[in-house]
C-alpha cells in the first residue's frame, strides 16, 4: 500500500478514531453517565476534527447505546447496561416498558364501551356483547412518547374485578397485573413498521418524524385472548432486546 493510500484509508477511518476517543472518555469517567457532552462545535474543536467526521462517531456512538440525543438538547452519555442479566421480550412483559428507552412519568388512560365491529371480534378472537377499547398515552414531562390501544372483551373485566367507575383499576390490570405470574399464560407479538402512530394517537402527536414500531401484542390465559394491545413508539424511541438460547428441534 502506497503512502497515498494509506492517507486515504485512515482519513475514511478517521471517525472510527473519534469513536474510539470518545467511547476512552466515556469508560475513563471523564464523561460519566447521565452528563450532556459539549455541543458539536466544541467537541469537534476540542478532538480537532470537522462536525461531519464527529457526526458519524456520535450515530456509532448512538448506535452502540453509549450515547443518546434528545432532540432539542443535544448528547447524552448513558447508563451502561448489562442486557445480559435482564430478562427480554422473550418474557412476558410489558412492551412499552421493555423497548421504549426514554423513562415513563406518567400514564394517561381513557375508555369506552362499544357492540365489537367484526373487525375487533376477529382480532380478539371471540364473539363478546361489548367490547371495552382503552387508550394509554405515556408521558414524559411535557412529552407523549408512545400510546396503546387496547381491545378487552367485557367478561375479562368481570373475571377480574375490574371496577370501570374507577379508571386506576383499568390502569394498574393493563399496566401491571395482567403481566404478574398466574394471570395470563402465554402472549403472541408481532412487530412492524408504520407511519400511522400520530393519528392513531388521536390526542397528542408522539413525533416529529412520523415513523413508528407497532408492537401488535395478543395476552392469552390458555387458549383464551384476554386483551388485544397496540403500542406504538416512536422509532427513535425502540430499542428491543433479545435472550436467545439453542432450540433443539429434535426434542419437540
Amino acid at each position: 500500500m502506497t503512502k497515498d493510500q494509506l492517507s486515504t484509508k485512515l482519513k475514511k477511518l478517521k471517525h472510527v478514531q473519534v469513536y474510539n476517543q470518545i467511547f476512552h472518555l466515556i469508560q475513563d469517567g471523564t464523561f460519566p453517565p447521565g452528563m450532556q457532552l459539549p455541543s458539536e462545535p466544541e467537541l469537534a474543536e476540542q478532538l480537532n476534527v470537522s462536525r461531519m467526521t464527529l457526526r458519524k462517531s456520535l450515530a456509532l456512538l448512538q448506535e452502540d447505546h453509549l450515547v443518546k440525543n434528545i432532540r432539542g438538547k443535544g448528547n447524552f452519555v448513558r447508563e451502561l447496561n448489562n442486557y445480559a442479566n435482564h430478562a427480554g421480550m422473550e418474557t412476558l412483559q410489558h412492551p412499552i416498558k421493555a423497548c421504549c428507552n426514554v423513562d415513563i412519568e406518567k400514564v394517561e388512560i381513557e375508555f369506552r364501551i362499544e357492540v365489537p365491529s367484526e373487525a375487533i371480534s376477529a382480532a380478539i378472537q371471540q364473539e363478546t356483547p361489548v367490547v371495552i377499547i382503552a387508550d394509554r398515552w405515556y408521558h414524559l414531562s411535557d412529552n407523549t412518547k408512545a400510546y396503546t390501544l387496547s381491545f378487552i372483551p367485557v367478561d375479562v373485566i368481570s373475571q377480574f374485578n375490574i371496577n370501570l367507575n374507577h379508571l386506576d383499576e383499568l390502569n394498574s390490570f393493563l399496566e401491571e397485573k395482567l403481566y404478574q405470574p398466574g394471570n395470563a399464560s402465554h402472549s403472541q407479538t408481532e412487530f412492524c413498521f408504520t407511519k400511522a402512530g400520530n393519528f392513531t394517537a388521536t390526542k397528542y402527536i408522539l413525533s416529529e418524524h412520523g415513523d413508528f414500531m407497532l408492537i401488535q401484542e395478543s395476552i392469552f390465559k390458555g387458549e383464551k385472548m384476554l386483551v388485544q394491545n397496540k403500542h406504538y413508539i416512536p422509532i427513535e424511541c425502540f430499542e428491543m432486546h433479545l435472550n436467545s438460547q439453542y432450540f433443539d428441534t429434535k426434542t419437540y
